[in-house]
């Protein structure tokens, strides 16, 4: 199939929304193992797999290494008139701006942005985000908590038996629970999968500059113990959840864990996230329509009477999704690599 026909379908068949939810439970399960579960030939899922990446409609990326412990924050940025995606676009170079939103409503762009270490992070809010051409305003709201994240969110393509069956496939927690993050090894192969996480282990061997068996083995510990989070995404309007939102909540301090850990199993929940600030939850979800906006927030404010939905934002163009550039449809274009200690660019 043609790029312009992927496109111009704006559908995906059920073998691509089953191989991309497999993908998003073990981003790295082999290809005989992702057929065997959905009953197909390993390389017609390879092929597949293959043809989705190369035209930006799927793809692996991955997050910071938990154990940096990085400092988080979702920013709030207005542009001039008519400036919003000239701001986004020289945002998008910055390896710190991981997720960037354009957005409808009283803010121009959402930014999520991780750096090394709160002083990074106070470097990038004050010294780099405020002095971009056309930026008019800024408003930021430091993580302090993230009851789930994007990583977590699953298409609803696989019976509940072959969920089990990937999840089965991924290295254990048991094998490597006390991992720590080493150093440049694991930055290197942060950014070097933040490209492609499905890399071969002997292409990231060559890149890394080190043996096959020991990135091998240095993967398979990140991510057995949790340190190291891939993620497979895909371009939302190949999907039925067409509508991305985020929604800015006010809750009384006491019920903070309640509303998140409740909001967290909402399955149209991609992010809960807790934050110093008058908004002390925000919420990002991915819904069906807009009307569908309207539904869950009655929803939520009846099963959490305590919880105040303050604001509320529209998605009218994502622009990039943990590194990964992204056109007015939301496919791939390129790629910012990860790495947190780099420094911004300069104005």
């Amino acid at each position: 199939m043609a790029t312009d026909d992927l496109r111009g379908s704006g559908t995906l068949s059920e073998l691509d929304l089953k191989l991309i939810h497999a993908l998003q439970i073990n981003p790295r399960a082999s290809w005989a193992q992702v057929g065997g579960l959905l009953g197909v030939d390993p390389s017609t899922v390879a092929r597949r797999w293959s043809r989705l990446a190369e035209r930006g409609a799927a793809w692996v990326s991955c997050q910071p290494l938990q154990d940096l412990d990085p400092a988080l924050a979702v920013i709030e940025v207005t542009a001039r008139p008519g400036r919003a995606l000239a701001v986004a676009a020289e945002l998008a170079g910055d390896a710190q701006s991981m997720t960037i939103d354009v957005a409808a409503g009283t803010r121009d762009l959402l930014v999520t942005a991780a750096c090394a270490d709160e002083a990074d992070l106070a470097s990038y809010l004050l010294d780099r985000v405020p002095h971009v051409p056309d930026v008019a305003a800024v408003r930021s709201h430091i993580v302090v908590r993230a009851y789930t994240e994007a990583s977590r969110w699953r298409l609803r393509s696989l019976t509940r038996e072959q969920e089990q069956g990937v999840a089965a496939t991924l290295p254990t927690i048991g094998e490597s629970a006390r991992v720590q993050v080493a150093g440049p090894l694991d930055r290197a192969l942060v950014a070097a999968l933040s490209e492609d996480g499905r890399r071969s282990y002997g292409e990231l061997a060559g890149l890394v500059g080190a043996s096959e068996s020991t990135v091998r083995r240095r993967i398979n510990a990140l991510i057995g113990s949790g340190v190291l989070r891939l993620r497979c995404e895909v371009a939302r309007g190949l999907t039925e959840w067409r509508v991305s939102e985020w929604f800015f909540l006010r809750v009384p301090s006491a019920r903070i864990d309640e509303a998140g850990q409740l909001l967290a199993a909402v399955p149209e929940v991609r992010a809960v996230l807790s934050a110093a600030g008058p908004f002390n939850l925000l919420v990002a979800v991915w819904l069906h329509s807009v009307a569908d906006g309207q539904r869950l927030e009655t929803q939520l404010t009846r099963r959490l009477p305590h919880v105040e939905v303050v604001d509320r934002s529209v998605v009218i163009r994502p622009y990039k999704l943990v590194g990964r550039l992204l056109d007015p449809a939301g496919f791939a274009t390129g790629v910012v690599p990860l790495d947190l200690a780099s420094r911004p660019a300069e104005s």
